[in-house]
């Protein structure tokens, strides 16, 4: 019974401890189990109005546009710069896509399959697709339709008729359609949206005549400008109440749409060393003995160099400067260098001179390929009879290989048919010997069709070794910026430090989660991603094979406008033209100036002149875009000296010389209609950008890329 009591007195005690271990077990499974409720959360590359976007799609589209690029660009593989600007580009098409479909379902704007199918068949083919490589001829660089409808034909076929081979192209095909539909999809809803928010724009009467009158009047205008450089800057003062007021006015010009980093950084190339440079010379030094006594300069070149010995000729016209003007002077065995060529030595031997054609035009029948050596051998011995009964070289090659007009080739010189792998018999024969030759192990036909004018030709035996960081110098340099940073790797010290070690500092560079590179160096999105993921303080350095790179984030900007302190440097300097303009009004008014010569003695300066200056003159030759000069033009009265009046790049006195008047009538409509017109364009090319200022968009890539 006692004990039985003591529970009873301590059962809200022990309610309570059960309670905290129950929470304890829920909350442990719902943070370590992968709780996919959480992982919905974790998991989120963007979002527009609160609908996510995970990073598995996000990837699976990337995807989807790096195949797309790779089939246009005929590349197997894309750069790290390409693939930045593709996983920007897809994530900018994924976020317009979802306000597209979010605004057409609301406007009732949709794209039927009609349009979709009169974009691709129809008489006036999308623009788009007039673009696609693979829909160009490659000869004349235009769209040719039936490139199109042979593509679309293809992909339609029945994939049970086919072979393993042939249907996996034919998923292939297919992928790059979807990826093509889904572009022009979302291309013809969005000129269809932007065209509704254009066309709801109108304009009145008074609209059309106000741009009649800017218009029609043109005058001639006489000026003397005192540029704002002819005072320093020390000459006026601005003060912190007057740099927050043009904040204040401006605050809303300098709103931002996601968080940004302060960092500065420096990038350290990884260049060889003195002694780098030292132990490649000794090693081409070597080289040069082996190669002056050598009867075989290939084994020296294959020992010593990345290049191979082509044992051919090359015409003396073709060589470098510097190996030109050494082979014009020396004598066969001659050895120039080793010479140090930019981060490289080279060194060359002269084998042998010649006097010999330099190019030769080939006509060639190439077998089929894959057959065994006697069945080729058979075919090619056939073939060759038959020409050499009498039958013409171009017409069996036509035969064989419709449309190949007669197996021609373009005039090629000795050295590049010696990289294509044929033999140089070719080169030695006469012009119209047909020889059967074997080409990277294929049996074919060839006929030397002609040959060029013999010249000058040359055999060279070239040695070249590029001069690489080596571990030493490497371990060196990451030593020296190791040190750098544990001395210097703080706010306090960095950018000081960073200048007075020489290094190329960038101090406090902004940036945004979306930039591909700091200022287009290749590779540097890896800082951008840690600085959005760090601390501000933190400091770190990035080995790149070129180069390092050593960056402290500096500040972070969290608010939706850029703060005063990251736009003072221009406002201070608008304030200070201000200051100055009313510096030079006040003293030019107290002199009473009564002509522009007398303007032009006060200034140390000239009267200039511009003719034709209308209202809407947009650059205006002389003085640039001065829109003073465009008002005076309107409202200036003619031989009326007017000023001094501020202007963009210093005080203007003016006297307007002659206005006229355009002789063109008012006409409403077409006045209207051209108005129209243009605010349609600048409406349309700007309604997407609109509505996604207007859309809650928020971007997380950075923390994942």
């Amino acid at each position: 019974m006692a004990a039985l009591q003591v529970i009873r007195g301590r059962a809200g005690l022990l309610i309570g401890v059960l309670g905290v271990a129950l929470l304890a077990f829920i909350l442990s499974d719902f943070f370590t189990s992968g709780n996919a409720f959480f992982n919905k959360f974790k998991d989120n590359a963007f979002a527009v109005n609160g609908d996510v976007v995970s990073t598995g799609k996000y990837t699976d589209r990337v995807e989807e546009r790096e195949f797309f690029e790779k089939v246009m660009s005929n590349k197997s593989n894309l750069d790290e710069a390409t693939m930045s600007q593709i996983r920007e580009v897809v994530y900018q098409q994924m976020v317009k896509e979802m306000m597209l479909d979010e605004q057409s379902e609301a406007l009732g704007l949709a794209v039927t399959p009609e349009e979709l199918s009169d974009m691709v068949y129809g008489e006036n083919v999308s623009p788009m697709l007039a673009r696609l490589p693979i829909f160009v001829d490659p000869q004349t660089g235009r769209f040719e339709k039936a490139y199109l409808v042979e593509f679309l034909t293809d992909i339609n076929q029945d994939p049970s008729a086919l072979s393993p081979q042939q249907q996996q192209d034919l998923l292939t095909r297919k992928k790059l359609w979807a990826t093509i539909e889904g572009m022009l999809k979302y291309q013809r809803l969005e000129e269809k949206y932007a065209s509704l928010v254009a066309g709801t724009v109108l304009v009145n009467d008074s609209e059309a005549k106000a741009a009649y009158t800017d218009s029609k009047n043109v005058a001639s205008i006489a000026y003397v400008v005192e540029k704002y450089t002819s005072l320093s800057d020390s000459s006026v003062t601005v003060s912190d109440a007057e740099l927050k007021a043009l904040y204040d006015l401006r605050k809303n010009s300098f709103k931002i749409d996601s968080e940004l980093r302060k960092i500065s950084y420096f990038i350290k190339d990884m260049i060889p060393s003195e002694d780098d440079y030292a132990a490649v010379k000794a090693e081409m030094d070597e080289g040069a003995e082996k190669l002056a006594t050598t009867d075989n300069p290939a084994l020296v070149v294959a020992g010593f160099s990345g290049n191979q010995y082509i044992d051919t000729y090359i015409a003396v016209s073709a060589l470098p400067a510097e190996a030109k003007a050494f082979v014009e002077s020396a004598s066969i065995g001659q050895i120039y260098g080793p010479v140090r060529d930019n981060q490289s030595f080279i060194m060359y031997k002269l084998v042998d001179k010649t006097i010999a054609p330099d190019s030769i035009k080939l006509q060639i029948i190439p077998l089929p390929q894959g057959l065994e050596f006697n069945a080729a051998n058979a075919i090619a011995d056939s073939l060759l009879n038959v020409i050499k009964g009498g039958k013409e070289f171009a017409v069996v090659a036509n035969e064989i290989m419709p449309g190949s007009n007669g197996g021609e080739l373009p005039m090629i010189d000795e050295m590049s048919l010696a990289r294509a792998g044929v033999p140089k018999e070719c080169f030695e024969a006469a012009k119209g010997e047909v020889l059967k030759i074997a080409i990277n192990g294929e049996t074919q036909l060839v006929r030397v069709a002609g040959k060029s004018n013999p010249v000058p030709k040359v055999k060279l035996a070239v040695v070249q070794l590029p001069v690489v960081v080596s571990d030493k110098t490497q371990s060196a340099i990451d030593n020296e910026l190791n040190q750098f940073i544990s001395e210097n790797g703080n706010l306090e010290n960095f950018n000081k430090a960073a200048q007075a070690k020489g290094y190329s500092i960038v101090p406090d560079a902004l940036i945004s989660p979306s930039e591909i590179a700091l200022n287009q160096t290749a590779g540097t999105r890896q800082v951008i991603h840690w600085a959005f993921n760090e601390k501000v303080g933190t400091v770190k350095k990035f080995d790149m094979s070129d180069k390092r790179i050593i960056a402290i984030i500096a500040g972070e900007i969290n608010d939706d406008y850029l703060p005063l302190s990251e736009l003072r440097k221009g406002l201070e300097a608008e304030l200070i033209r201000d200051k100055k303009a009313e510096k030079i009004i006040a003293d030019l008014k107290a002199k009473n100036l009564t002509s522009l010569d007398a303007y032009a003695d006060a200034v140390a300066g000239k009267v200039d002149t511009v003719k034709f200056v209308t209202f809407q003159t947009g650059d205006i030759a002389g003085p640039g875009y001065e829109p003073v000069l465009n008002i005076y033009s309107k409202i200036g009265q003619t031989g009326k000296l007017e000023g001094p009046v501020k202007g963009r790049a210093g005080v203007y006195a003016i006297n307007v010389v002659e206005k006229t008047e355009s002789p063109t009538e008012y006409n409403s409509t077409q006045i209207k209609q051209f108005l129209r017109q243009n605010s349609y364009y600048q409406l349309m090319s700007g309604a997407l950008q609109a509505l996604q200022g207007k859309m809650d968009v928020k971007d997380n890539r950075v923390k994942f890329w």
